[in-house]
């Protein structure tokens, strides 16, 4: 092995990072987001630009930008749909996610005692 080969650096993953140009509606990362929703608008501030937006990576939003997981798998899935050429839209959370655990048990147990009583 010849010390040029060992010494050539790879380029990083941050360079090759495709950046889409804004196309459509989709001009800022303030309507990226709130397209998106399910909370990513409250991020608007940390994204600095378009750019910005595309080069983060999953580490760059956890640790410089204090982005928790949910919403920061979210974002990535939707900047990774964007470069493929799909445009965002909004996904509604479904009702089952929005209730919390008790409700959905007492709304089981309701429809268990429901179906008991027509038997």
């Amino acid at each position: 092995m010849s010390t040029a080969a060992a010494t050539e650096s790879k380029p990083s993953r941050q360079d090759a990072k495709v950046i889409p140009s804004p196309r459509g509606q989709f001009n800022s990362p303030e309507v990226f987001l709130k397209t998106i929703g399910r909370g990513c608008e409250k991020y608007v501030e940390k994204f600095k630009s378009w750019d910005h937006l595309f080069r983060a990576d999953g580490d760059d939003m956890k640790k410089d930008l204090g982005i928790g997981p949910k919403h920061r798998k979210w974002i990535l899935m939707w900047v990774n749909k964007f470069r493929h050429g799909i445009d965002p839209y909004f996904i509604p959370t479904s009702i089952k996610h929005q209730m919390k655990r008790s409700e959905r048990l007492a709304r089981a147990k309701r429809r268990r005692l429901k179906q008991m009583k027509k038997k």
